[in-house]
């Protein structure tokens, strides 16, 4: 089990320069991916994506790649004749415009195309065989991460289970209890109206049967039991179980709470009170799980 948060870190030399390669994961429902790279990398956009998707199925990952150049790796071209063509026109601007400032250099070079480097495909194609190493140490950086993270995250989750396993075990035992709550409670009311009225027991057995199936919670107690055998099961495996977790839980809180509107016993309400602030600590784990 991973959590949809991590970080990843990795920097070294090839042919061309220095790199620097930063991951960075957040929780999201989906897999979204952004990948900032010097724009000279550019054809590597693709294959750094697919090699992130490889490993990472959930989350928002930020890729970032800084660069610094080797001297003498490149060679650096000026366009003159761009240049000139510039020149002139900033010339003509002065004059028609009778500005007291004059061109200079420095206005030349804010326009991109005159002074460019010199880059070579070819150049770029066989340096990725320098930069994948560095980039497959980043994610496994990143995802190392993200399985220890998990790891904390299991842990808590088995916590949490276990108290909603026991809490369910304690509304169990309290179920049959509710036969003879009614029983009671209806004679209780019985005799404070109706003092001088002799019972019939067959009538009174007839309600008290009618309420005790109107507050039967013993079909929640093992739907609920069955979830939690699930996610038990599920937090022993290694894949992405975020969605299914999400499910599971969205589950046990529909059969807590109708366990909560058939309850009639005041201990049976406090247990189930107690079930749903642990099903909310599960959720707030369960959001950034893989």
């Amino acid at each position: 089990m991973r959590s949809m948060t991590g970080f990843g870190y990795v920097e070294g030399a090839g042919e061309l320069g220095f790199y620097k390669i930063r991951l960075k994961t957040l929780n999201h429902r989906f897999l979204e991916l952004s990948c900032r790279i010097p724009r000279e990398m550019g054809m590597w956009e693709d294959k750094i994506t697919s090699l992130v998707k490889e490993r990472i199925s959930r989350g928002k990952v930020e890729v970032r790649v800084e660069f610094e150049p080797r001297e003498g790796a490149f060679s650096v071209e000026a366009n003159v004749v761009l240049a000139r063509s510039y020149w002139k026109a900033l010339q003509k601007i002065v004059q028609e415009l009778s500005l007291l400032q004059q061109p200079d250099l420095s206005m030349l070079l804010q326009v991109g195309e005159i002074v460019q480097i010199k880059e070579e495909s070819s150049l770029w194609e066989e340096e990725w065989e320098n930069f994948y190493p560095l980039l497959d140490q980043a994610i496994q950086s990143l995802v190392a991460y993200r399985e220890a993270e998990g790891k904390r995250l299991r842990e808590d989750l088995l916590f949490w289970l276990k108290e909603l396993e026991r809490l369910t075990e304690e509304v169990e035992k309290r179920a049959p209890l509710v036969q003879t709550y009614y029983r009671n409670k209806l004679l209780q009311r019985i005799e404070e109206f109706l003092p001088q009225v002799k019972v019939d027991e067959m009538l009174l057995a007839q309600e008290v049967i009618f309420y005790v199936e109107k507050s039967d919670i013993n079909e929640e107690i093992v739907r609920l039991k069955a979830h939690i055998n699930r996610m038990n099961k599920l937090l022993s495996q290694n894949k992405s179980i975020g969605r299914e977790l999400k499910f599971i839980l969205q589950e046990m809180n529909r059969e807590v709470n109708t366990m909560g509107s058939k309850s009639c016993q005041v201990e049976v309400s406090s247990l189930v009170v107690e079930m749903k602030t642990t099903i909310e600590k599960m959720w707030e784990q369960v959001r950034n799980v893989e």
